[in-house]
């Protein structure tokens, strides 16, 4: 994601948790067929943190896309600002925190680094 200023794409679970680990903000189009809507729901923290939007399938067409986009990188500032917003969602140390949880509900506490 290096690269890249804003990306579009759906909203899976690492996906998400992939651009704010990487700091860039998103424009969403959640997969409509997926089980209980969870990808508007896994979208949803980083539209509340204002590091992205989400755009329906239905709502999505050549305009409303170029509409947002044209918003959305008319001001090289205002991706920065969406860029750090992404940022701060991330969990650089979850692998270690999912461990010690891990560890704890099977008796054993321990300290797990990752």
């Amino acid at each position: 994601y290096a690269w890249a200023d804003l990306v579009v794409c759906r909203a899976g679970a690492l996906t998400v948790a992939e651009l704010a680990a990487a700091g860039v903000p998103a424009i969403f189009v959640p997969y409509p067929a997926a089980v209980d809507d969870h990808q508007t729901a896994n979208a949803r923290g980083m539209v509340e943190a204002g590091a992205a939007a989400i755009l329906s399938e239905t709502e999505l067409s050549d305009k409303s896309l170029a509409e947002l986009l044209r918003e959305w990188l008319v001001s090289r500032d205002g991706l920065l600002i969406r860029a750090q917003h992404a940022r701060s969602l991330a969990q650089p140390n979850a692998l270690g925190r999912i461990t010690n949880l891990c560890l704890e509900a099977a008796g054993q506490p321990g300290s797990a680094t990752a």
